[in-house]
């Protein structure tokens, strides 16, 4: 088994300074939902996303085997599932809570590789799971605010994100990252604009949310991000970044606080907590780390 690299202070703020902007995304894009329509603003974003990392990687980018093509497609077909439940979702619900049931996603992971390899689950894994739920019910529990149509949604979202982790984990060390992560994103930018066509009017207002919203997610969430942490994650442990992407709800929470005004209560802030410790036990029970397009 190789050991684990060294922490690295620098490669370690870099981690954190990802997952605070991914808590960031929640606040930007439900405020650009006030003027923009979902589907035209994800084909915005991953169109955005996918021109970036052309430019970043001009060669790179584009050599890609038939067989690597043919992954990138069935993982940008999770993402697109994933990314377009969670910004309808943020329509009905809260950006913290869509936050934390997002963050869902890596408890779910053992479940959906369990259907996968026929394997029973770890028992920290099933422990995982309970704290998850537990959490989830006080979350959106009638004390706190009651589960809703987008709570619902963006349950779907983590089930789609975890098919994403589930696929990554199977695929991706037989593949050229940055090709790999290219043409997921280029899939889920051409099948939310199959979306957009379908399903709504084009609308997409160059308000100052809507272009803040697409500079966070677009260069900052998703170009950027993928750029430092192919970087950091040669600077630091496995462990680490596990524990350190594990702050991305929680980053989510304090921006919806101070940004939109939200509150979780007692109740909602004990679920948090409860789905943090559970997401911890998920990812530090054996599991690799969250790798995102």
């Amino acid at each position: 088994m190789q050991a684990e690299r060294p922490a690295s202070i620098g490669a370690d703020l870099a981690l954190l300074a990802v997952a605070a902007i991914w808590g960031l995304t929640f606040s930007a894009v439900q405020r650009a939902l006030d003027a923009a329509a979902p589907m035209s603003f994800l084909a915005a974003r991953f169109g955005l996303a996918a021109v970036l990392l052309a430019l970043a990687f001009p060669h790179r980018a584009f050599r890609i085997t038939g067989r690597g093509l043919a992954v990138a497609a069935l993982l940008g077909v999770w993402l697109t599932a994933g990314y377009a439940l969670q910004t309808v979702g943020l329509l009905h619900t809260t950006a913290s809570k869509s936050a934390f049931i997002t963050g869902l996603s890596v408890v779910l992971v053992p479940l959906f590789a369990l259907a996968v390899s026929r394997s029973l689950p770890r028992p920290s894994s099933v422990l995982a799971v309970l704290l998850a739920i537990g959490g989830l019910y006080l979350l959106t529990s009638p004390g706190a605010t009651g589960l809703n149509r987008g709570d619902i949604l963006t349950l779907g979202c983590a089930a789609a994100f975890a098919l994403h982790i589930v696929t990554t984990e199977r695929a991706a060390p037989r593949h050229d990252p940055v090709p790999l992560a290219f043409w997921q994103i280029v899939t889920t930018g051409a099948a939310c604009t199959l979306l957009m066509g379908l399903l709504e009017r084009p609308r997409l207002p160059l308000t100052a949310w809507t272009v803040a919203a697409l500079a966070v997610t677009g260069v900052l969430a998703t170009a950027l991000a993928f750029a430092v942490q192919m970087w950091a994650q040669r600077r630091t442990s496995a462990t680490h970044v596990a524990v350190i992407f594990t702050a991305e709800p929680v980053f989510a929470a304090l921006f919806a606080r101070f940004i939109q005004h939200e509150a979780l209560g007692m109740a909602g802030a004990l679920g948090g907590v409860l789905i943090i410790a559970g997401i911890l036990l998920a990812q530090l029970g054996g599991r690799s780390p969250r790798q995102r397009g």
